[in-house]
């Protein structure tokens, strides 16, 4: 499982379950649910583009501290151009 104290600038990580890059209109991106669940926080994305599917291998590129831009540690990794980041409490739900 990955974690925030063992991943490091330059490794790949693995997607476990499907997720969404959410917060491309308001130019924060990060990971999010992609389900149609009533109490998911963000709507579901109908742009495939930020969609991710199991399997897929995201490089990190970035990790920052907590209080600097989200209240919990994070990793900025990049997909296929585009670039986001995954709190840590994301990265143990939704990475191998």
């Amino acid at each position: 499982m990955a974690s925030i104290r063992t991943t490091k600038i330059g490794d790949m990580i693995e997607i476990k379950k499907v997720a969404q890059i959410y917060g491309h209109c308001i130019g924060a991106m990060f990971l999010t649910n992609h389900s149609d669940n009533p109490y998911c926080r963000y709507p579901k994305l109908s742009d495939k583009q930020y969609v991710i599917q199991p399997g897929t291998k995201l490089a990190v590129i970035y990790k920052g501290k907590a209080g600097t831009k989200f209240s919990e540690s994070y990793v900025t990794v990049v997909h296929n151009q585009h670039e986001f980041d995954i709190k840590a409490s994301d990265l143990r739900r939704f990475c191998k």
